[in-house]
């Protein structure tokens, strides 16, 4: 494999990625309940970083963005579609990876709590 340098390679493509993944994650709602939500280019341009405190585990995140079923749901289909998609990030719940035009997006997050946690939390404060 090759090493591309995204940003210097094609810059608009670079942007382009950060602007659908960041689009996806609003109207998707996929971190719904995060604070702190942060981004910069990585690796020197060739990748993009993510990151959140609190709210959903990355993978969850990513089956979000990927349009697949949240891990776990009892679904065996969702389970083996999500690992075939998502690689998680060196054997931790704090990191996953998803490519979007050939270009790596790292999403990382400080002190995740799981969808379903959010979810019981902000159904408990409109209850």
């Amino acid at each position: 494999m090759t090493d591309v340098h995204h940003l210097r390679d094609d810059p608009a493509r670079y942007y382009e990625v950060l602007g659908r993944v960041m689009s996806a994650l609003r109207e998707t709602g996929a971190l719904n309940g995060t604070t702190h939500l942060d981004w910069w280019p990585g690796n020197g341009g060739r990748t993009w970083e993510i990151e959140w405190q609190g709210g959903p585990f990355p993978a969850e995140v990513a089956a979000r963005l990927l349009g697949v079923p949240d891990p776990g749901v009892g679904d065996d289909q969702g389970e083996d579609a999500v690992r075939g998609l998502i690689s998680l990030g060196r054997g931790e719940s704090e990191r996953a990876q998803v490519v979007v035009l050939d270009v790596p997006v790292n999403l990382r997050a400080i002190d995740p709590i799981g969808t379903k946690q959010v979810w019981a939390t902000l159904t408990l404060a409109q209850g």
